[in-house]
């Protein structure tokens, strides 16, 4: 399930590609919740109670969403080199909106499948 996690050019099937989303999911949810923390603490100093940190977080935390997603599926897409890919760049596409309005649990969906591809390497072209 967690085999090769880091490795983003591994080819992963059925559980292996929950696995991924799982953990990048977490992983995209707390380094979003720390940089989202860090921002409101330096541009909004005013911000003493929960609740005013919650109304600027609601603002930052979609377009972290999305830079996170683009920079893994552009990371996966870069490792796999699969860049000619419209399966690839349609499943970037569609998670842009979803990281947006749903956040990093249904807007990793589609960026995880992308480790589903097969890797194309530059040597294999003959």
């Amino acid at each position: 399930m967690f085999k090769n996690l880091f490795d983003l050019s591994a080819k992963r099937k059925g559980i292996e590609i929950f696995g991924f989303y799982l953990v990048y999911s977490i992983l995209g949810a707390i380094a979003g919740g720390i940089i989202c923390g860090f921002l409101i603490t330096i541009l909004y100093p005013d911000a003493k109670t929960f609740e005013d940190g919650a109304q600027f977080a609601i603002k930052y935390a979609p377009f972290m969403a999305i830079l996170y997603g683009v920079i893994i599926a552009m990371a996966i897409i870069s490792a796999k080199n699969i860049f000619n890919s419209f399966h690839a760049v349609l499943l970037t596409i569609i998670a842009v909106p979803l990281l947006y309005f749903c956040g990093a649990s249904i807007g990793m969906i589609p960026v995880a499948f992308l480790t589903s591809f097969d890797c194309k390497n530059s040597t294999n072209r003959n």
